[in-house]
Parts: structure tokens; sequence; C-alpha cells
């Protein structure tokens, strides 16, 4: 017979095993590593609209104005109210980045609207130009001390020597002028020397002319301007 053991087993309670931390950052939900193992689930919401003034200029002069024209000064209420309310903030425009956004259809708005919120304070533009906005410019920027014309702002279409006189008369603070690859002639400078007497720079040297600077003009605008570079002959440049 038999003896049967009066030994019991029980059964062995299996658990899971403990969750480590995993080094290097915080595991969460979804299986990501968070990348700073310290930092809170959630970041401290800033408001950027209650930035001091001075901090806001800061930032947004950092931004390139055509952004700050095309919407980047429409992020909050105080942006948008330095963007369009505070004249001082355009003394110095430079739209040289958008020079190449095609028909002045799409550049000359941006131009426009940036003048006009100088509030008549602008005294330095950058940028593309023709005709017709060198005309709105003389007319609202009568501080303008440096005119640089840049990307394929031409000078061909202008009135010639009438406009150029009508423009010279309302710029008499303008102390430096870069004109823009443009057909030109000597008829379209006479009226800066009669009418811009602090000019100091005239830089016409990526301009082209079919005819030669007469030596009376060239006299003339080497005697009053200093830092002086006339267009070449056509046939010279190409």
């Amino acid at each position: 017979m038999v003896k049967k053991s009066r030994r019991t087993f029980r059964t062995r309670e299996i658990h899971p095993p403990p969750r480590r931390r995993p080094s290097g950052g915080r595991q969460l939900d979804s299986g990501c590593k968070d990348v700073h193992p310290d930092a809170p689930l959630f970041a401290d919401r800033r408001n950027w609209a209650a930035l001091p003034r001075d901090v806001l200029w800061v930032i947004l002069s950092l931004v390139p104005q055509a952004d700050i024209l095309r919407g980047a000064g429409l992020v909050c209420a105080s942006w948008w109210r330095l963007a369009h309310d505070e004249p001082l903030f355009w003394r110095h425009i430079d739209l040289a980045a958008a020079a190449n956004e095609g028909p002045p259809a799409r550049w000359m708005p941006m131009a426009v609207a940036a003048v006009r919120r100088s509030a008549g304070r602008c005294e330095s533009f950058r940028g593309r130009v023709n005709g017709n906005f060198l005309l709105f410019l003389a007319q609202r920027a009568p501080l303008l001390r440096r005119l640089h014309m840049t990307g394929r702002g031409r000078l061909d279409n202008t009135p010639g020597e009438k406009f150029m006189r009508v423009m010279a008369r309302k710029l008499h603070q303008l102390e430096e002028l870069v004109l823009a690859e443009s057909l030109i002639n000597g008829a379209l400078l006479a009226p800066l020397i009669d009418h811009c007497p602090r000019l100091q720079l005239l830089d016409a040297g990526s301009c082209y002319t079919y005819s030669p600077i007469d030596s009376t003009l060239r006299a003339r605008l080497e005697g009053r301007i200093k830092d002086l570079r006339l267009p070449c002959l056509a046939v010279l440049c190409r």
C-alpha cells in the first residue's frame, strides 16, 4: 500500500516584472522618449502679446520687412499695432528680398504700404522701383536720404528729364543714390546736381547709355559728388 504524502503544493503567483524607468528620458504613453527627462509634460504657455514693446521691436526687426507685409505682423494685436501704427519702425525700408517677385502688381503694393506706414519719416529705401513708384516715394518721403534701387527696377519708361527734375525737387535731402540696371542718359542725371545739394554718392555703374556723357556735365558731376560711378556705353557693357 502506497502512503500518500500530506504535503500540498501551492500555486506560485506570477507577478509582472517591475517597470524600470528608461535611461535618457521619460517613457511616454505613446512609446516616444521624452527629450528632456526633467521637463514637465506640458510646457508653460507664454503670452507673446504681453511682451514689452521694446522686446517686440527687437523681434520684429529680425523679421524681413517683406514677410511682415505679407502677414507676419498679424500674429497678434500688439504685433499688428507695432507693424502698422509705428512710423519709426519703417524709417529704413528694405524690400530687396522681394526684388524678383514678377510684375509691379506683385511687389509694388508692398512697397507702397511700407512707405505709407512710415508716415513721411522714411529716410532710406532699398528695393525695386519703377517710374510711378519713384514719384510716389518722392511725394511721401521728403526726408529720404538714401535710395538704393535693386532687382529689375528700370528707369527706361520714365518721362525723361522732366520726370527726374520733378522727383529731384522733392528729394532735396538725398545723400546717396544707387541706380539699378537701366538705360539712362545725361539728361536724367543733370537734375540731381541742381536740386539735390546733399548728394554725395551716385552709383550708376550698372547702367548703360547709348551716347557718352557730355564733358561739361561730367565735370559738374565730378566737382559736386565725392563718390561717382557713371554709366558705361552700351557697346562696352556687352
